[in-house]
């Protein structure tokens, strides 16, 4: 009688083992598919941030050159017109003096990201 319970038992034993073995191989499995779709979807989301901050850099090259000029008090901030496109700052519009066109210059160089400044300004005095 002793063997007709333990022989059960046994296989019941077995059995569980093998399905707990195969549910943490699963359970491994579905661990290292979501760690792997986690990293994949990081990667597209720094990839599509870095785009987006490229898309706006020349509009933010803008905003912080006309913000220098218009706290400089030698530059007439309203006369000058500020372009970027790929980093490269184009000035237009009417200075009254020499130095007023270089202030505007120095000033659009010192803004982060500026690779380059074109002057295309007039002195014209008023």
């Amino acid at each position: 009688m002793h063997r007709r319970i333990v022989f059960p038992v046994v296989l019941l034993a077995i059995g569980l083992s093998v399905g707990c073995s195969s549910a943490r191989r699963t359970g491994n499995a579905a661990k290292d598919a979501t760690v792997a779709t986690g990293r994949e979807v990081g990667d597209k989301t720094e990839d599509v941030a870095e785009k987006v901050g490229e898309k706006t850099t020349d509009a933010t090259i803008t905003a912080a050159v006309k913000m220098k000029f218009a706290a400089d008090k030698t530059v007439d901030a309203l006369k000058i017109d500020v372009d970027t496109k790929d980093n490269l700052v184009t000035l237009t519009g009417t200075v009254k003096t020499k130095a007023e066109a270089d202030k505007a210059v120095a000033l659009a160089r010192s803004v982060e990201g500026v690779k380059g400044v074109t002057p295309q300004l007039t002195v014209k005095a008023q």
